[in-house]
């Protein structure tokens, strides 16, 4: 995790948006900004934890802020819903990710125990995937 993003101006424009939007209890930065990697042409890679798994209803409000957020020159923004990712996605993202919002820390508390039990629970699987492709 990088620190001293947390006080970066992207940090403070996403936190600043992120909060508006009620149906976002919390929300991570991951891939190149949040390993300090990022170049002029990366995109924004934004997890998120809703109230509920997306579905309409929440779906609009969170399009509308990608898209406002992609507004930004050279800015395109990925948003990843984490309750509909698969698990070794949000155990990268949890592991290596920089938390920028967390409106509700009971509840992203539990979320994560509970994805990180979901991980730990495929690991052989995915293991065992994985041996079998580099043998091919």
């Amino acid at each position: 995790m990088i620190l001293e993003m947390s006080d970066s101006p992207l940090a403070t424009l996403l936190r600043t948006r992120l909060a508006e939007q009620d149906a976002v209890i919390a929300a991570y930065l991951f891939g190149s900004h949040a390993r300090g990697e990022a170049g002029p042409d990366s995109d924004i890679d934004l997890a998120v934890l809703t109230t509920e798994p997306m579905s309409r209803s929440l779906l609009d409000p969170l399009a509308r802020l990608e898209m406002d957020l992609s507004d930004t020159p050279g800015r395109r923004v990925d948003l990843v819903d984490l309750h509909s990712a698969p698990p070794d996605l949000v155990h990268r993202i949890l592991r290596d990710g920089h938390l920028l919002l967390d409106r509700d820390p009971d509840r992203r508390a539990v979320f994560e125990v509970a994805a990180r039990n979901a991980y730990f629970d495929v690991l052989p699987y995915l293991q065992e995937y994985r041996r079998g492709a580099r043998s091919h």
